[in-house]
């Protein structure tokens, strides 16, 4: 009872925390009928989209005409009297999911203990057969098998949604801004986890931000960016200069012209327009970046999600001597969940080991991906940012044209 207050109290108090907990639990999942309640109505105000807390659940479980039922609203500020946090609440909830799995599975084994004291021998096989199924599907729990006719109905709506967008000129997908990257992949696809890996000063940030952010945002699509290495005023800097085409020297020295005034105000005005929403937090984890996703795409504000980068993600997991390399093919296969659950294609950017330095054949491979490890296994598109004039001044393109501009070649 006290760790269902606890999760209870921790949603109250913290705003995002009921996103932490619902791919825990459910309704159900509570003993007290009282916190039944609660929960739902809990869930009720998330669906809705309004802010969660002791006034907003009170009024609605007023609203609902169950105040009673929960106790009065005695009983309901009780819950946030004591200091918590949503610090533990994952931990809590899954406490919460274990005892009500083991009360339901007392529950069906004491019909069976029942069943076997009766006489009757062919309502005992029946119930036998029925009770096991129930066990089989409590263990089985929220299975996401389905036959393959439903499977084909959801096939069919979804190719008879994108004929009706294709119609009116409209994709699904996330532009990438790149055309043959997008007739290679029909752009970025829902779900996808994609690593963009380079050595440094390669321009894997200004590809990922300046090509593919720009590119999502400006045909509409809500993009969600977690900076793990450069803080916000640093990345908004970075994304003037891309848009205004600013002397970076001017920028930094404070020395622009009336020129370059008028192209930082233009760009202004092109970036506050933009769908972006922008993570400096440092040090965070896959569980930060789910539930930051999870709460995004609930509120219809993420399409895409860019995170630089994937070295600078912090493990969740507390066991000790466990090695960098299981560390970070843990946070990609994380990650490729995330995608998959939150239904939204997540850009990862990755750095690769210095192995290439050493190559004559500077062009990179899958192997050089920094602790790669099993990365490769969890994502679906691997891309090289390459520049060959950093490693040759001379070098040129199919066409004899210099490279020493630096051109991304893919």
């Amino acid at each position: 009872m006290e760790v269902e207050e606890a999760v209870l109290r921790a949603l109250m108090l913290e705003r995002d925390a009921i996103f932490k907990v619902t791919p825990i639990i459910s309704e159900e999942s509570f003993y007290k009928q009282e916190h039944q309640l609660i929960f739902k109505t809990i869930n009720e105000l998330t669906d809705a989209g309004q802010n969660i807390d002791l006034l907003t659940v009170s009024r609605k479980i007023k609203d609902n005409g169950i105040l009673e039922q929960v106790g009065g609203p005695a009983y309901i500020t009780s819950l946030t009297r004591h200091v918590a946090s949503a610090a533990h609440i994952e931990q809590h909830a899954r406490i919460i999911a274990e005892k009500f799995f083991s009360r339901e599975l007392i529950r069906h084994c004491t019909q069976q203990i029942n069943l076997v004291y009766q006489d009757d021998i062919d309502t005992l096989e029946a119930q036998y057969n029925l009770s096991t199924q129930e066990i089989d599907d409590l263990l089985a729990g929220k299975s996401g098998m389905k036959h393959i006719a439903n499977i084909l109905d959801e096939t069919r709506a979804d190719l008879e949604t994108r004929q009706g967008k294709a119609a009116l000129g409209e994709i699904l997908v996330v532009n990438t801004g790149l055309t043959d990257l997008n007739e290679l992949n029909n752009g970025w696809q829902q779900g996808e986890l994609v690593i963009i890996a380079a050595r440094p000063s390669m321009g894997k940030t200004a590809v990922a931000l300046n090509l593919f952010t720009k590119s999502a945002a400006q045909k509409g699509k809500k993009v969600c960016v977690f900076s793990l290495e450069m803080e916000n005023l640093k990345l908004s800097k970075r994304l003037i200069l891309s848009y205004g085409g600013i002397v970076r020297n001017n920028f930094e020295r404070g020395t622009m012209t009336q020129g370059d005034w008028s192209a930082y105000n233009r760009a202004d005005k092109q970036l506050r327009e933009l769908p972006v929403f922008i993570d400096d937090t440092p040090g965070v984890d896959t569980r930060h970046i789910g539930s930051v996703v999870r709460n995004k795409v609930r509120k219809n504000q993420c399409d895409l999600v860019v995170i630089d980068y994937l070295q600078l993600i912090e493990s969740k997991s507390g066991q000790i001597n466990k090695t960098r390399e299981r560390e970070v093919a843990e946070i990609s296969r994380e990650l490729k969940k995330v995608a998959k659950a939150a239904g939204v294609p997540i850009i990862l950017l990755a750095q690769l080991n210095r192995q290439i330095e050493n190559r004559e054949d500077k062009t990179p491979r899958l192997a050089d991906l920094r602790e790669s490890g099993v990365i490769e296994q969890d994502v679906d598109i691997v891309i090289f940012p390459w520049r060959p004039a950093f490693y040759n001044p001379v070098a040129t393109d199919d066409n004899g044209n210099s490279l020493r501009e630096g051109c991304n070649a893919f």
